[in-house]
């Protein structure tokens, strides 16, 4: 991307190409996509998809891969409706040449981080979040982050990551999966933020208990967890986020 402009708070204007935009992956904290928002855009636009040429913005942040590597990866975070209807463009007409269009990068350092700046740019309400779910599932993300991540230790990571560390996208999946349990009033948040604390001590209580007790492959992933104080990354099944919105559910009755 050639950069245009540097703002004050670090990020960047830059122009890419449109065929490069609608090959990113769109960031999966966005709304749902309104595909009846999209067929009113082709309707207003027609052929003229060179209009959608600006006001675009995404993210940049460091990723685990499976072998340990850091890398960095890119996603769309607004602009996704716009990005589609070039998208369907490209496929209807094959032959169409590609176009520049402006694009706002941000870099951040977690998903928090992407959360917030994706509230920013959209003016996120609080009534919002009740409405969409992917909005709602951001709200615990968020939360959750601000409990457990310290400013020089990240144990919730975007992406993928080695465990001990946990990836966002695997909270937000879990989460998604149990989308009745996900609530956005009467404090829900903030319950399952506390019991997920809970949950923590009882899991590294019961890994330190199991140390003492065997000898197995899995001895030194149990190490791990207990070295860096977190155990929610342990059980690759996530069954943990069900039974902690069980719970916040249950005592709130």
């Amino acid at each position: 991307m050639k950069i245009l402009h540097t703002y004050h708070d670090g990020s960047v204007l830059g122009v890419m190409s449109s065929k490069r935009l609608i090959r990113l992956p769109i960031w999966k904290g966005q709304r749902i996509m309104d595909t009846g928002r999209v067929s009113e855009m082709k309707r207003a636009v027609g052929t003229q998809v060179r209009c959608l040429d600006s006001g675009y913005h995404v993210v940049k942040y460091n990723e685990d891969t499976a072998d340990g590597r850091r890398i960095e990866s890119i996603y769309l975070i607004d602009g996704q409706h716009r990005a589609a209807v070039i998208r369907d463009f490209y496929d209807e007409t094959m032959c169409e040449p590609e176009f520049d269009v402006t694009v706002t990068e941000r870099t951040v350092a977690s998903e928090a981080d992407a959360i917030e700046y994706f509230n920013q740019i959209n003016n996120v309400k609080v009534q919002q979040w009740a409405i969409d779910p992917n909005l709602l599932v951001n709200n615990y993300i968020h939360a959750l982050e601000m409990a457990f991540n310290k400013p020089r230790v990240a144990l919730i990571r975007p992406g993928k990551t080695k465990r001990p560390y946990l990836s966002s996208d695997a909270i937000r999946s879990a989460l998604t999966a149990h989308a009745h349990l996900v609530k956005g009033v009467g404090g829900a948040v903030a319950r399952f933020v506390s019991a997920s604390e809970a949950y923590n001590v009882t899991r590294l209580h019961q890994l330190s208990i199991e140390l003492l007790c065997s000898k197995s492959s899995k001895d030194t992933l149990k190490e791990s967890a207990i070295k860096a104080n977190f155990a929610l990354a342990y059980d690759d099944a996530m069954e943990w986020v069900r039974l902690v919105l069980e719970s916040t559910q249950s005592v709130h009755r």
